[in-house]
């Protein structure tokens, strides 16, 4: 389904926090700067690279991003290309519920997808006009952003009790530029971005930041094989999921409905789903996708392997004990029974190679 975009509503830097001055930096720079990369030639942030607080952000940033790449991110990509992606037709959508904002992990398992659907309850956020700030100010913000990549990279996932506390409001004030630092940190150009809401009909349109429902950000590979799509849209929606404001007829369920036979992916899913105040969208999400890879926190195992065909990965200990409720005694005898396969990396809320699971379903 085409999706109507207004794009005559407002300039696009005029969505940017800040005044605007005669050039304004492209989003790429934008996602280039924020990740302690190279930008283009004669970008209007060229200027701010020789700042002492640039300097510090770009050198404590490249540290950060090679430290991700060799400690978890090159092992999920070649576990994903072993044992996931030969396993699955060319997906046309990836439905990523509960991970909000992480488009690094779903990407590196899931490359070269036309469409990418993130939810989670963090603020949309803005963009600063980093043209505008002065250097205390400038240290401040991009201090505050370095601190917050840290926390997610150490364990992989967010939270939304810490992130609401992260992005307060002043400085980082949402998802924003983290979206346009992992899709910079992923190898991928930023063509476009802007805030969108959803139409009743669950179609999106460019739209204020007051009356958005997510934001948009149109990307491409900056080195594509010969069958990835030219351009890639990247959606975070901020909504609720639960019974209440997730059911039939809402706008972000026609929205989520248009993209038949997609790809689910749930981690450090808070095992909501477990509960039937989330019922709802764990029916939907069997009914609608055609493979789902989850950890123990997503789907409720056993229910999840009603509908799906599943191959186990790595060691299942219950879970941590916070939701220690949540353990699956049918799930501990799937893993006694030593049916599963190896696993490389931790992820979820189990970090360790040892304790952590995946579970890949294709749907019967």
């Amino acid at each position: 389904m085409m999706h109507r975009f207004l794009a005559c509503l407002f300039p696009v830097w005029l969505l940017l926090a800040g005044p605007v001055s005669a050039q304004q930096p492209t989003y790429n720079d934008v996602a280039r700067f924020v990740a302690g990369q190279n930008l283009s030639a004669d970008s209007p942030l060229d200027p701010l690279l020789g700042s002492g607080p640039v300097q510090r952000h770009y050198a404590e940033t490249r540290e950060l991003s090679q430290k991700w790449e060799e400690m978890r991110l090159e092992a999920i990509r070649k576990w994903a290309v072993a044992e996931i992606q030969p396993r699955i037709t060319r997906p046309q959508c990836i439905q990523y519920m509960f991970g909000g904002p992480d488009f690094v992990h779903a990407v590196s398992i899931f490359p070269g997808v036309p469409e990418y659907v993130l939810v989670g309850l963090e603020p949309l956020g803005t963009l600063p006009n980093f043209l505008a700030m002065a250097e205390p100010e400038l240290d401040s913000y991009l201090s505050h952003l370095n601190h917050t990549l840290r926390s997610i990279s150490r364990r992989n996932f967010f939270i939304t009790k810490e992130m609401r506390e992260d992005f307060g409001s002043e400085g980082v004030d949402g998802v924003f530029p983290v979206l346009l630092y992992f899709a910079a940190l992923t190898g991928h150009d930023v063509i476009d971005a802007g805030y969108v809401a959803l139409e009743a009909n669950g179609e999106t349109v460019l739209a204020s930041q007051e009356e958005a429902d997510g934001i948009w950000v149109r990307i491409r590979e900056t080195q594509p094989d010969a069958l990835d799509p030219p351009e890639q849209n990247l959606y975070y929606f901020r909504t609720d999921l639960s019974n209440e404001g997730f059911k039939a007829g809402t706008p972000f369920h026609r929205f989520l409905s248009a993209r038949p036979d997609s790809v689910g992916y749930l981690k450090a899913a808070s095992y909501l789903m477990h509960q039937e105040g989330f019922a709802n969208i764990r029916n939907f999400l069997v009914g609608n996708c055609r493979y789902i890879l989850q950890d123990a926190s997503g789907i409720p195992a056993e229910f999840f392997s009603l509908y799906y065909d599943i191959t186990f990965y790595g060691n299942y200990v219950g879970p941590i004990d916070t939701f220690a409720e949540y353990d699956q005694p049918w799930l501990h005898e799937i893993y006694r029974a030593g049916a599963a396969k190896p696993l490389p990396f931790g992820t979820g809320y189990r970090m360790r190679d040892s304790d952590s699971v995946q579970m890949f379903g294709v749907r019967k």
